[in-house]
This record gives structure tokens, C-alpha cells and sequence, in this order.
């Protein structure tokens, strides 16, 4: 993962825990708290940024993923995300949760934890002879959109249980429900349906 270090504070961090931007022609690199700073000063607003450690949590199938945390402010809101750490570049589990700047990030951190812990104790997709998954009994995939390594112009990438699906894996997985009605509802990261 590509490191940058920080126009403020001049750490080194990788380039997913910070955030570029452009301030007319200069072109900066401020990891998460010196960017959470900037913007609680040009909002006004008090903010306290708080670290929250990995931790590791077990899925219906006993196997554990292991999550790192972000906090950003956005404005008079603040989103937190939980992303899991994999070896490779795969992508795997993500939360978030979208709050009031002057929430209690703790109080935010428990309802990003538990929408984590209800994610993990279900499964929508499992191993198939058929195609390399199918979805489960309940007839239903959660899960989020990405795009593949070939870039945003190409087919979409779906993360389902924490697995990379191929848009073609997809569409493998819906061809034996050839005849039924289905619905496809999209909604915001930081909402849970």
C-alpha cells in the first residue's frame, strides 16, 4: 500500500488514512487528524479525534476478519468506517455510520459495532459445483458496490460476506432464478436494510 506523509504534520501514513486535496494550485496530503483539525477550525466546531484499535470478530462460519477504523468529519457530520484489513489487494467487509459532529463517537463507535456484529452472523452466498456461488435459502444478497482493478469504467465489483463477486459471477449466481421477479434497491453506505 502507498505511503504519503502528511502536509501538516509531515507523518508518514499510508494513502488510504489520509486525504488529498487541492487548495487552489497546491496539491496536499493530510492524514485523518490533521484533516478531522482543519475542518472542525473552518466549521467552528470543537472535535476530538479519537483512535479506535483493530479489532477482530468472527463470522457465521467461525472465520475472523480483522477491521481498522477511520473517523472523518464532513462538515457538521461525522462518518465512521470500519474497513477489514486483507493480506492482498482484495476487497473485503466495510461499515460505516453517518453521525452529528458533536456526537459521542463512542455512542457512534457501539452502533457501528453492532451493525457489524449482525452483518457477520449472516450469510447470503456459500460455495457452489454450479457456479463458484450461489446465494443462500434466504434468497437474498447484501453487500456493496466497488469497481474492479480494470477501473471505475468497467463492470462493477460486488463485495457479498466479505468475497469479491464478479459482476459475471453475479449474473452466474441470478441464472437459476430464470422466471422470477426480483428487487434491486440501493440505499447509502452509511443506512443498514
Amino acid at each position: 500500500m502507498n505511503k504519503e506523509q502528511c502536509s501538516a504534520c509531515k507523518k508518514s501514513t499510508t494513502s488510504t488514512a489520509g486525504v488529498f486535496l487541492q487548495i487552489k494550485q497546491d496539491h496536499q496530503f493530510l492524514c485523518l487528524n490533521c484533516y478531522n483539525d482543519m475542518m472542525a477550525e473552518h466549521f467552528g466546531i470543537g472535535f476530538e479525534n479519537i483512535t479506535f484499535n483493530p479489532i477482530t470478530l468472527k463470522d457465521s462460519d467461525e472465520d475472523e476478519h480483522t477491521f481498522f477504523f477511520q473517523t472523518r468529519l464532513i462538515g457538521y457530520q461525522v462518518i465512521m468506517e470500519a474497513k477489514e484489513d486483507l493480506d492482498d489487494d482484495k476487497q473485503g467487509y466495510q461499515f460505516s455510520v453517518l453521525g452529528d459532529a458533536d456526537d459521542d463517537l463512542f455512542d457512534l463507535f457501539k452502533v457501528l459495532f453492532e451493525r457489524m456484529r449482525r452483518a457477520l452472523s449472516q450469510r447470503h452466498i456459500e460455495a457452489s459445483d454450479l457456479t463458484k456461488y450461489i446465494m443462500t435459502s434466504q434468497d437474498t444478497a447484501r453487500g456493496y458496490i466497488t469497481s474492479g482493478n480494470d477501473g471505475p469504467n468497467e463492470n462493477p465489483l460486488l463485495v457479498i460476506d466479505g468475497k469479491e463477486i464478479e459482476w459475471h459471477e453475479f449474473g452466474k449466481m441470478l441464472s437459476i432464478y430464470e422466471g422470477f421477479n426480483f428487487k434491486l434497491e440501493i440505499f447509502d453506505k452509511t443506512e443498514e436494510k
